[in-house]
């Protein structure tokens, strides 16, 4: 591991109990004083009008109070807790760390709860490193949760591997920072019992940690099986019968809306008056263009009340349930000696944010940022993991060894991908991609490796008709992923990716119509929120251009190699049956089916 580089700062004043009582008691004058608010209080689930007393970074009390050092009249507007963020992966934003937590600050989150599986499939425990120092003295409480499976599986070639003994001394470094095990996404090692990867869930829930929870699909005896290794979340069910039965069996449901999972419209009939504290919110993957669009929890929240659920219980959903159940113990509501993390809004049944207050002080207004955030350095020679050579056309060819071959179906919102049996077009005697059926050839290529690790398959579901688009940011292990209709557009898009060291890139005819480079380890850019949103959107229309008929064919392609949700996907090293845990091969026999 490699440290980073801290830059010195003036700690903040903290906040003791014997200084904020007498603020508490109205003897002293609060710091900050907020008259004329519509307190939602999400433990009466009333609103109260009153003043609120801000010291330091907590709120000291809510009531007639008329003295403070700061005086804002809010003139009867909302103010909610600041809104959490239950279960997300920054790396899928594209953008920094910081330039994260300022892009969904500006949206009224003030805690975000991040898994980095992704940048410690590429870098191990150091990447986990840099999304925690990076992150030191930003105005967003964030949290992490170490990744429980580094690499996802054994299926692929991974950057690094995180092992039980790495994760006892870096829990013990950074004790305030991580909350739990992240997502345990092999659910069949878990459920067959596994030794290794129950000795991880065992090494963390007895530091009084959580456990979170990945298992889409499954029910009944397996379930419990499952969650008897005290895993207590789930963020992947995506129909309200599966939402239901998991909740009944003690879990918390991470309700997700993000860039293509958008889960939330279906599962809301999961919440009711006798539910709704153990239903959360999250995004998991979202981009920054649909960040700035449309939002973050506040979108979920807003999206939630325009389908007909109660404005406080949304709030609930999107603060103090998910501070509960994750041991928040001082955030997720406004209360005396809670922190003072609020969002102002003029409408609860509109719920945009006006003003954003993260520690007593105003951080952002209208929806943009007014805190200056310091922006961490760190070293560059560490960054760019791509060691793979380029390829070539050779490279790609596949020799016709029958006329039926398994072919991965791409479903477009959904992280799932299906399987078919189709008849190959084969042209002399190499099988080729067949845009007049929208059967593409794929392929995944090892980024960690100078000796080449590479495979191709076939897709069907993109819809396009021309040229190809290559990606780097390929769950989990993050090889690079490419996908065409000819070769030669293949070869050119995956040596792009690999000359700019990691990135996003689309090619028609040997030229490059759109592309977005990654340089912090192959998954995230350097540029800002807005420029990031500006080149994605540059991309999604250049993908349209070429005939994809997906909301956005990058996102899709990036779980095209995640070997643990079913149904077929392709790693470095084959074709995956998820469901069978094993290899299949390209080439289907007669008789033989998926």
């Amino acid at each position: 591991m490699f440290s980073y580089p801290r830059t010195p700062r003036k700690e903040a004043i903290g906040t003791n109990i014997i200084d904020i009582i007498p603020v508490a008691r109205g003897d002293k004058p609060a710091d900050v004083l907020l008259k004329n608010c519509k307190i939602v209080n999400v433990f009466s689930g009333e609103v109260e009008e009153a003043n609120l007393a801000l010291f330091r970074k907590r709120i000291a009390g809510i009531g007639d109070y008329e003295e403070g050092v700061e005086v804002i009249d809010l003139e009867g507007s909302y103010v909610v807790p600041g809104l959490i963020d239950a279960h997300l992966h920054i790396e899928s934003s594209m953008v920094s760390p910081v330039e994260f937590s300022k892009t969904i600050l500006a949206r009224g989150t003030t805690t975000a709860i991040a898994d980095p599986h992704e940048i410690a499939n590429v870098m191990g425990l150091a990447g986990i490193e840099y999304m925690i120092r990076s992150t030191e003295g930003v105005p967003v409480n964030l949290y992490i949760m170490i990744p429980s499976a580094v690499p996802a599986s054994t299926m692929e070639t991974s950057g690094a591997t995180i092992s039980v003994m790495d994760m006892i001394g870096f829990v013990e470094k950074f004790q305030n920072r991580v909350l739990g095990l992240g997502e345990v996404m092999n659910f069949p090692d878990i459920i067959n019992g596994d030794r290794d990867s129950i000795a991880k869930i065992e090494l963390i829930r007895h530091k009084y940690k959580k456990i979170d929870g990945h298992i889409p699909g499954v029910l009944g005896k397996p379930l419990n099986a499952y969650i008897c290794a005290f895993v207590r979340s789930e963020h992947e069910c995506t129909n309200v019968e599966e939402a239901r039965e998991k909740l009944a069996r003690g879990m918390q449901i991470l309700i997700r809306e993000g860039s293509v999972e958008r889960n939330l419209v279906p599962l809301l009939p999961l919440i009711n008056d006798k539910t709704y504290p153990f239903v959360s919110f999250c995004t998991d993957d979202k981009h920054p263009d649909d960040i700035i669009r449309e939002g973050h929890i506040d979108h979920n929240i807003r999206k939630a009340i325009k389908h007909g659920i109660d404005p406080i219980i949304a709030i609930r959903a999107a603060t103090i349930n998910t501070a509960r159940h994750y041991n928040l113990r001082s955030m997720g509501a406004i209360a005396p000696g809670y922190k003072a993390d609020l969002v102002v809004v003029d409408d609860l049944n509109f719920f945009s944010p006006r003003i954003v207050f993260k520690d007593s002080k105003v951080v952002a207004r209208d929806g943009k940022l007014v805190a200056d955030v310091i922006s961490r350095s760190f070293p560059q020679e560490k960054i760019n993991t791509f060691k793979c050579q380029k390829i070539s056309e050779n490279d790609l060819k596949v020799v016709a060894k029958g006329r039926r071959i398994r072919v991965i179906e791409l479903l477009g919102s959904e992280v799932l991908t299906g399987a078919s049996v189709e008849v190959a077009r084969i042209q002399d005697d190499f099988v080729v991609s067949d845009p007049s059926q929208d059967i593409l050839k794929l392929a995944a290529i090892c980024r960690y490796n100078e000796e080449k690790s590479m495979s191709v398959a076939f897709a069907k579901g993109s819809g396009l008709k021309k040229g190809a688009v290559a990606t780097s940011v390929g769950h989990d292990s993050h090889n690079l992923g490419v996908l065409g209709v000819s070769d030669s557009d293949m070869v050119f898009a995956a040596n792009r990716v690999i000359e700019m060291g990691g990135g996003l890139v689309a090619v028609v005819d040997g030229k490059i119509i759109s592309e977005l480079p990654l340089k912090i380890a192959g998954l995230m850019s350097d540029l800002t929120s807005r420029e990031v949103a500006e080149r994605l959107v540059e991309l999604k229309e250049a993908a349209k251009s070429m005939g994809s008929s997906l909301p956005d064919l990058f996102m899709t392609l990036s779980f095209v190699q995640l070997s643990v949700i079913p149904k077929l996907k392709l790693t470095n090293l084959g074709l995956v049956d998820v469901e069978k845990n094993g290899f299949v091969p390209l080439f289907v026999g007669e008789g033989e089916d998926v």
